[in-house]
């Protein structure tokens, strides 16, 4: 099993990191320029069991993937896992702390095994690593840039 860990500190309350994070119909935007994302089927509020499809798209190529939420301690964390999917084995973690005035730190822990045995530890370790680090590096300085985009009329970030 793999593991990943990328951390980024956001000009915004907790519990607005976690809004923002944890919501499956912002995705799409949040990995715009990596991957198209369409909500096929979602549960209506974020609860332990609820379950996404979404459709991926990368270079070209759509593949349906299914989510399953296994832990939500709202405005604090979120661990859901890949019920069908790309990967053998995906789960994510999404912790938020309190780190100063309106600043939370957000860290992304993904565990994950790709398929094809040996084949798929050579892609991970030529590629795949790299690119899952970068693409959750990006997310998260897109939430940044959400929240640095704030109206000063109104002191809120864009819908």
């Amino acid at each position: 099993m793999s593991h990943l860990q990328v951390s980024a500190i956001l000009p915004a309350s907790r519990p607005e990191a976690y809004d923002l994070l944890s919501n499956p119909a912002r995705l799409g935007q949040l990995l715009k320029d990596h991957l198209e994302v369409e909500v096929k089927r979602g549960a209506e509020s974020l609860r332990r069991g609820a379950e996404y499809e979404l459709l991926m798209t990368r270079y070209g190529l759509s593949q349906p993937v299914r989510l399953r939420v296994e832990e939500v301690v709202k405005g604090a964390r979120l661990t859901y896992r890949q019920a069908e999917g790309l990967f053998a084995d995906w789960i994510h973690t999404i912790r938020f702390e309190d780190h100063g005035d309106n600043q939370t730190i957000v860290t992304d822990y993904v565990d994950y095994r790709l398929p094809f045995g040996i084949l798929g530890y050579l892609a991970d370790d030529l590629f795949v690593r790299k690119d899952m680090e970068r693409l959750l590096f990006d997310r998260l300085n897109r939430a940044k840039d959400y929240f640095l985009a704030v109206d000063p009329n109104s002191g809120k970030a864009p819908v």
